[in-house]
């Protein structure tokens, strides 16, 4: 049986940079590393199945762990593609209202944009607030009475940049080992036995980062169910009409009700210049099911006809659909990001609901668990735990 230092369940964004942060850092020796992942590549679920925005976390609580690490992690992001070559779309991002909207007398909106701004001056995120004219000078094709405008945001190829995070791990020394599902985690004195569908091998310690599948996995190593995962779908239409896919150039986002669970339908480019339209939001049971019950490319007009009042169901084409891995709260509120240490010795540590703003997290949140006090005294030069047994 095979010894590693670190086992790190799940090969998605967060996963592979959680691998390459460990072993980039001046540890008392080199780590052995290996991270499993059910598919048969890395970023196969949730991390490539995204509207690929690095979030300034101004829609999250500033003093939430979405909210910090987005702030940090969407800037380390935009620099490491810079650096490596990933191609990125520096669009910006404006919230808007409509004059449809103002119309009906939803109010509401406007105390969203308030508290947005108010997020902003919290945390020192740059942005504008724009009238109709200043909007039309940003996107002549938009139909907006006023919105806020966030200039740093940036699209990101989300594959190529998990990829490129499983290129700079393993040439660090990590070992993927793909098409290995975890089905088994086992306390056996100061390591752990984690077993998959293939084979069994020891750690010193875990790093659950399985994402949709994280509540499972955590339950196999705590004997129960702390943890509940309630998966939801995003469906993205692509705009195809070659006269209208020019008409919108850069993110655009619905002012939304401060009780809302996600970001709103919006418009959606991408670095490679495709347009798409999305995502709403579907519970589903089934953690893979991505096409049951396509929803009707009707809903996604109706949410953002009112931006742009050419739009019509003709224009778009279905594309896909990611699932998100949705924690809710007991109050029924979105929750925040989970980084649970739950046991120190030796460490298990559980990252649970992961979701959107995760992609833009993932550089920072895998700072943050390098830094974990139960991580730094494993593997530190004052560690008091004996060093792992390579067989």
């Amino acid at each position: 049986m095979i010894t590693y230092d670190v086992c790190i369940v799940g090969g998605g964004v967060v996963g592979c940079a959680i691998a390459r942060e460990l072993l980039r850092r001046p540890w008392d020796r080199p780590l052995r590393i290996v991270v499993f992942e059910q598919h048969d590549r890395v970023g196969a679920e949730t991390s490539s199945r995204n509207s690929g925005v690095l979030h300034s976390g101004i829609h999250e609580h500033p003093c939430s762990l979405k909210g910090q690490l987005a702030r940090e992690g969407s800037a380390m992001a935009v620099s490491y593609a810079v650096a490596k070559g990933i191609p990125l779309l520096r669009t910006g991002m404006v919230i808007a209202i409509s004059w449809e909207d103002v119309r009906r007398g939803l109010w509401r909106e406007f105390s969203m944009l308030r508290r947005l701004w108010v997020n902003a001056w919290r945390t020192n995120i740059r942005l504008s607030f724009v009238t109709p004219s200043g909007l039309h000078a940003w996107e002549p094709n938009l139909h907006a009475c006023c919105g806020i405008i966030i200039p740093s945001v940036a699209v990101i190829d989300s594959l190529a940049f998990v990829q490129s995070l499983q290129t700079d791990s393993e040439a660090t020394g990590a070992e993927f080992a793909f098409k290995n599902r975890v089905i088994g985690i086992d306390e056996d004195a100061t390591d752990y036995i984690v077993t998959t569908d293939r084979q069994r091998v020891r750690a010193a310690c875990v790093i659950n980062a399985a994402g949709l599948h994280a509540d499972d996995v955590a339950a196999f190593a705590l004997d129960n169910k702390k943890y509940t995962i309630s998966p939801l779908r995003g469906e993205y239409y692509e705009l195809v009409t070659p006269v209208k896919q020019g008409l919108i150039r850069r993110l655009v986002y619905p002012a939304l009700p401060p009780h809302a669970t996600g970001k709103g339908i919006h418009f959606s480019p991408r670095p490679n210049g495709q347009l798409f339209i999305g995502p709403n939001e579907v519970p589903v049971e089934d953690k893979t099911d991505y096409l049951s019950h396509k929803t009707p490319p009707g809903l996604f007009v109706d949410a953002l006809q009112k931006f742009l009042p050419t739009l019509d169901e003709r224009d778009l084409r279905w594309a896909y659909s990611g699932i998100r891995p949705r924690l809710v709260a007991s109050d029924g509120q979105k929750s925040d990001f989970i980084v649970s240490v739950d046991r120190e010795a030796p460490p298990l540590i559980n990252l649970i609901g992961i979701e959107s703003p995760g992609l833009s997290a993932s550089l920072a949140l895998a700072r943050y668990v390098a830094e974990l006090p139960c991580i730094q005294k494993r593997f530190s030069q004052s560690g008091a735990w004996p060093p792992s047994r390579h067989a």
